[in-house]
Order: C-alpha cells, then structure tokens, then sequence
C-alpha cells in the first residue's frame, strides 16, 4: 500500500471514533487543554490524551504550548478537505509526520510563538504554511485581523504578510485578506496584490 493510502486511511481511521468528533467539535473554534476537554466530555485525562494523539498523528489537531498548559485546536485547513478528493487522492491527507518540517518547527516555534524568520527560503516556507494554518479557507480578513492574529505569533506583522502573500498561500487585495482554494473561488476579491 503506498503512502499517499497509508494517510488517507489514518484521517478515516482518526474521525471513526465519537468520542473524537467530539474532541474536534469542542476545539473547532477556540484552543483547550486536555484538562478541560476531559472535564467537558467527562472523560478520564488519559481517555483524552489518547484521542488526542490520534488525532494529532492524523493532522487534524494542532497543540501549542501556553505556560504549563498544552492547548489543542481543530487544524481546520486539513479538516476543509472534501471527502471525495481525499477518497480520489486529488487532494493529500494532511502529513504531520515530515521529519523535516518538524524539526524546523521545533527549532523555529517555542510556545506558541516564532522566535525568528529563517533566511533559508526552504525553512521560511514551512513556517510559512504552518502559519497559514491560522486562517480559515473561505474567510475574508481585514487587515486588522490578520495582524492581531499574526502578532500573537510574531512581532514584524509586514514582513510575514509580505512573505505569505508572496509564496501564494495567502491572497490581498484593498486591505482584506484570505487563504486561497485549491481551486480558484469565483467569488475571493481578484488577485493577490
């Protein structure tokens, strides 16, 4: 079985359990540690440690650290896919597990927060996807947003819109911003610029 089939199964694999979906479903739209997630489902931590795990290794959850608190949001970028373009392979299952990219991450990002922009444009561009993360596919940002949500990770807001905006992972036009599809949506505001 190649790879490419491992993955996709592996993201089948991941949301086949309730208990799952719901850790998902809890962490769609704000971060919250395992503590709270076992609270709210009334689960045992170690019930919770699990699934997360499984979640994380099939790409659909991100964790930061915060402090003493790991916190676990939905990766709503790898969870966008659509299901017959991950059943058709027209569209890759996420791969958390590129040892490359996860030592420039480690290396890169501490709590959360990016220490500082690689030179070497291989490195930069795996922070730069990471970061892209950030913002929903489908979603116009103003420019205010996008460097609120930028600053918690970054104090030059410019230079990684600036660098975004060039590797095409993120488009602008009239100060609003937005992730672009995979296939070009009609209705996103012209060209990046």
């Amino acid at each position: 079985m190649s790879a490419d089939l491992t993955a996709r199964a592996g993201l089948f694999r991941a949301l086949s359990h309730p208990a799952r979906l719901s850790l998902l479903r809890l962490v769609w739209t704000r971060e919250a540690s395992g503590d709270e997630l076992a609270r709210l489902m009334n689960l045992a931590p170690a019930t919770i440690s699990h699934h997360l795990a499984q979640l994380t290794e099939a790409g659909l959850i991100l964790t930061r650290q915060d402090g003493h608190h790991r916190l676990h949001r939905a990766h709503t970028a790898a969870l966008n896919l659509i299901l017959a373009d991950v059943v058709r392979g027209a569209t890759p299952a996420p791969t958390p597990d590129d040892p490359y990219r996860d030592r420039v991450l480690r290396a890169f990002l501490k709590g959360g927060r990016l220490t500082t922009l690689p030179a070497q444009r291989k490195k930069k561009d795996v922070i730069l996807h990471e970061l892209v993360t950030l913002f929903e596919h489908g979603r116009h940002y103003p420019e205010a947003e996008v460097n609120a949500i930028l600053g918690d990770v970054y104090a030059d807001v410019s230079t990684l819109r600036r660098e975004m905006i060039g590797l095409g992972v993120l488009n602008r036009e009239r100060g609003v911003y937005w992730r672009p599809e995979a296939d070009a949506d009609p209705s996103s505001p012209g060209d990046a610029g």
